[in-house]
Formats: structure tokens, sequence, C-alpha cells
């Protein structure tokens, strides 16, 4: 049973490093939103977030532009990230669980 307590130990300790690796990933890229705006029938990016219970847009450019499909980019990776730490929370919940001798 000592070497099945150690594997688990052993993820359980890659997964934290994971979850660390998720969040500084997270926090790397860009928060809120993407929102596309429609004047005089041209569309432009803006990036909406809250701040201070606030709605915020900050405008990134047209909606073709080489900026604004960096911004996408970005927000997409940025909800990759966090997907996957979802994930890894789940998985060291269970392991946690099975650690500690209690029912999944």
């Amino acid at each position: 049973m000592s070497y099945l307590k150690s594997i688990l130990e052993e993820e359980h300790q890659r997964l934290k490093a994971l979850s660390v690796k998720y969040q500084n990933a997270i926090l790397s890229y860009p928060r809120g939103s993407i929102s596309f705006k429609k004047r005089k029938k041209k569309e432009y990016l803006y990036l909406a977030y809250r701040e201070n219970r606030k709605v915020k847009f900050e405008y990134i450019g047209p909606g073709n532009s080489e900026k604004a499909e960096n911004v996408i980019k970005k927000i997409e990776l940025r909800k990759n990230y966090e997907d996957k730490l979802k994930q890894v929370k789940n998985d060291l919940a269970e392991i946690e669980k099975v650690i500690h001798g209690k029912k999944i």
C-alpha cells in the first residue's frame, strides 16, 4: 500500500505545481472578454472587463486589424488555461480524498 500512497503523493505534488503554473499563465494574459461594436457600418473591437464593480471597455482597434487578432488569440489562450486549471483542481480534490481515506 505504501507504493500506491507514494505514487498518489507524487501525483498530488505534480498537480499542485501544474496549478501554480496555470495560475501564473492566466495572470500573464489580458482579463475580460471580447466585444465587437458597430460604428458607422464598421466593426471595432473592445476588451470588456470589470473594475470596482463597473464594466470597463478598452478600445483595441478595428475588428480586422493585427492588434485585434493578437488580443483575440490571447483571450482564447487564457480561457484554455482556465479550463485546464479547473480540471487540475478537480483532480487535486479527488487525490486529496483518496490520500486522506475518504470515499470518492
